[in-house]
């Protein structure tokens, strides 16, 4: 099993990776493909199958050569059982769905799951920005906001495998906007992709003109991406950095609660804004984070950076944790 390679898979609402990954986080191959969670949990098993199957072969292997995979699903987690207790993203279908037996019957190959984020987490912590720290913590901004906990170098998973949900945690109450779970004035309506896209269309709705719309029909998908976000900022689109300034705002005010509560070394923030902006987008939060301590002393100690894998910090992640696991 020593001498055997190790899959990563992350498992997104809007795309799936899976990758070879060697000892060094070095990827020997990577598939991808559209999730389609409508398609319902059994169509995208299937296509999850494929893009694995698709992976071993680009990297010129059999299923026998491959020691485990290890998957990064969006929600809480039963990583004991390998189970995925909620999935908001993907469907209702996949609430209590046992996602690594499922996989273990069609391939033939141990299988852990675990959330999405924290395995980002863990790939950050063991090949990327977190080498060398013991505690530390990292938020992923996409289509939601997630985050992974890491304390004295170990995972953190929660009592009822929820740590890390820092998407949900409440920074303003009485702001009237209610996230999927309910649940006013969280992190993710404010600071994700799909806030700064709610912002935007109804800033575009009161009057107020705005590149985005227009950039997203372009661009053929239907939503905002990082990469629309990106061209409208260099197109200097008002509407556009006011989304942007709420997010690092609110993301800022979430980065010093977690630092006043647990004290880590180091915050990652990472996803596909980070990646195309990289400090651009961290700096703001970093300021807003530093003017938030309630411990002053020596607190640029603690560091806020940019993920160092940018997307490859899920797959990578899974893998060092089914290597570990399994």
């Amino acid at each position: 099993m020593g001498k055997k390679l190790f899959i990563g898979v992350d498992l997104g609402g809007m795309s799936m990776r899976a990758a070879v990954v060697d000892r060094d986080g070095k990827l020997l191959a990577m598939d991808k493909r559209k999730t389609r969670p409508e398609l319902g949990a059994e169509g995208v098993v299937s296509r999850l199958v494929k893009t694995i199957r698709n992976t071993v072969k680009g990297a010129g292997l059999k299923l026998r050569d491959i020691g485990g995979i290890g998957v990064g699903v969006p929600g809480p987690i039963d990583a004991e059982k390998g189970i995925v207790r909620v999935a908001v993203n993907l469907g209702k279908e996949w609430t209590n769905f046992p996602l690594a037996s499922t996989l273990e019957d069609e391939l033939a190959v141990p299988v852990c799951v675990d959330n999405d984020v924290r395995v980002g987490a863990m790939g950050e912590f063991t090949h990327g920005a977190g080498q060398g720290v013991n505690d530390m913590i990292a938020i992923f901004v996409g289509t939601g906001v997630g985050g992974g906990i890491i304390l004295n170098g170990q995972l953190r998973g929660g009592f009822r495998g929820g740590a890390g949900e820092v998407g949900h945690t409440v920074v303003a109450a009485d702001n009237g906007i209610i996230g999927k779970t309910g649940q006013p004035g969280t992190v993710e309506p404010l600071a994700s992709r799909t806030g700064m896209e709610r912002f935007v269309r109804e800033a575009v709705a009161a009057g107020r003109a705005s590149i985005v719309p227009e950039l997203i029909e372009s661009a053929g998908s239907g939503r905002l991406t990082s990469s629309v976000i990106v061209e409208a900022l260099k197109k200097n689109d008002d509407v556009m950095k006011e989304a942007i300034a709420i997010a690092q705002r609110t993301l800022g005010l979430l980065a010093a609660n977690l630092v006043n509560i647990l004290d880590p070394e180091m915050i990652v923030i990472g996803g596909g804004v980070t990646e195309r902006l990289g400090d651009r987008f961290v700096a703001p939060i970093r300021q807003l984070a530093y003017a938030n301590f309630i411990n002053k002393q020596n607190a640029r100690a603690v560091k806020i950076v940019p993920a160092a894998l940018k997307d490859a910090s899920g797959v990578v992640g899974a893998a060092v944790l089914a290597r570990q696991k399994l």
